[in-house]
């Protein structure tokens, strides 16, 4: 069962992603069609065609590999205005006559290149942008519309002792729970601590502290009756962690932890809503985050590296592949925790991927939406420059010469998912 439960949160992420794929596309369809660009491909997937259906003067499909997808438009290039005859001439030569041999009569006021620098800008922003809303919808979903996982105040199972080993023995010397000392049965539902009514193990936790080290009175409710039982906590350093579930960090970069009251109980999870506001202010923080992580993305490809050949531990928190995505998909899934659970946290996977397409879309390299966009405002300001000055329109940028520039970044993503996928088949990151 657990082996099916694994397949099916797999199987979850990749048509999640493959649904976020297919919504970047649409991002730059939609603006693509409605400034009159001819569009002649919308596809989800690179390599062999496994399915396509062309609708009006589009063609729709799926490929083999379902690592990306693109749209191609008529008239990606310029004609050429001088014959460049600088390194890789042939190559740019060669993609220029593959695109100019796909203009169809009637396009020529339906190409890419003869828009206006802002047009060109909305259409390549288009499918980030979506990728940013549909992370920041699938977020709140997943924070607000069904919640985090805490603690109930059900007890769902009592310990002989605290310091149990790895094993869940308990060794000599620890002392004996205070749960288990008090009565406390699992299923027992924490009402009150010292007369309190609490409605959160926080609360009780709170409550329990107050008295530090001497007895308090908890009153459970055992099969819709109430029982009184004396409890004398027992007190650990525990992690301090914010609204969002961070660990908090003080001046120096060090956890900050505080003495918590610990009675012997593991407590039942449940999904708790946290309010729209809050959910929002999580997406913002990861959207910064993730810009953060993206310019350290070098420094953190490194430190795979350093991890794969065992020269170092993996940072938990570092860059993965498509195959770790999966892997930590597929252990929510089949996590010991209620299906509404799950469901929340594969949400909160799929929208912290769509905020991380988001900003790596928004590199300012070819091939990627960012090239695209710095190709386009440079267009501009050239242009806009020209016509202050008086000179002749200089025309639209010629963005076939940076081919070059994009085949180098297309080996680079190449060769960093290779390795983002060896370590994670060698060295995978867990939920733990």
């Amino acid at each position: 069962m657990d082996t099916i439960l694994y397949l099916l949160g797999i199987l979850f992420v990749i048509l999640g992603i493959a649904a976020s794929i297919g919504l970047h596309e649409l991002g730059h369809y939609l603006p693509a069609r409605l400034f009159g660009v001819r569009v002649r491909q919308f596809m989800i997937g690179f390599g062999p065609t496994i399915f396509s259906r062309k609708r009006g003067e589009t063609e729709f499909g799926f490929k083999a590999l379902p690592l990306g997808g693109y749209i191609l438009m008529a008239g990606m290039y310029p004609p050429e205005a001088k014959e460049y005859r600088g390194p890789f001439a042939a190559w740019i030569k060669d993609a220029r006559q593959e695109l100019k041999s796909q203009v169809e009569p009637g396009d020529e006021g339906r190409q890419f290149f003869a828009l206006k620098p802002w047009k060109k800008s909305i259409i390549m922003l288009g499918g980030p942008v979506m990728n940013f809303l549909l992370g920041i919808l699938l977020i709140l979903v997943s924070l607000s519309g069904i919640g985090t996982l805490q603690n109930s105040l059900t007890v769902q199972q009592v310990f002989s002792c605290v310091d149990t080993l790895s094993d869940g023995s308990c060794p000599e010397s620890a002392p004996q729970g205070p749960a288990l000392t008090a009565g406390m049965l699992p299923g027992d539902q924490i009402a009150s601590v010292n007369g309190t009514a609490v409605d959160s193990w926080n609360q009780a936790a709170d409550l329990l502290a107050q008295r530090g080290q001497a007895v308090s009175s908890v009153v459970v409710l055992r099969d819709g009756q109430e029982s009184q039982l004396s409890v004398t906590p027992l007190y650990r350093e525990r992690a301090i962690f914010d609204e969002q579930g961070n660990l908090v960090y003080d001046a120096a970069g060090v956890p900050v932890t505080e003495l918590r009251p610990i009675i012997g109980v593991r407590l039942a999870p449940q999904s708790v809503p946290i309010p729209a506001s809050q959910a929002l202010g999580y997406g913002v923080q990861a959207t910064g985050a993730m810009f953060a992580f993206i310019v350290d993305l070098p420094q953190q490809i490194y430190q795979v590296f350093l991890s794969t050949i065992g020269v170092q531990e993996r940072d938990p928190f570092g860059a993965v592949s498509i195959v770790g995505v999966g892997q930590l998909a597929g252990e929510v899934g089949s996590a010991d925790i209620g299906a509404d659970a799950k469901l929340a946290l594969l949400l909160l996977l799929l929208g912290s991927l769509n905020i991380a397409l988001f900003a790596f879309n928004l590199i300012p390299l070819l091939p990627l939406d960012g090239g695209h966009v710095l190709g386009a405002a440079y267009e501009g300001v050239k242009r806009g420059a020209s016509r202050l000055l008086g000179r002749k329109d200089p025309g639209p940028i010629d963005t076939a010469r940076a081919l070059p520039v994009a085949y180098g970044v297309w080996v680079l993503l190449i060769f960093t998912g290779l390795l983002l996928v060896l370590a994670d088949l060698i060295n995978p990151i867990g939920l733990a």
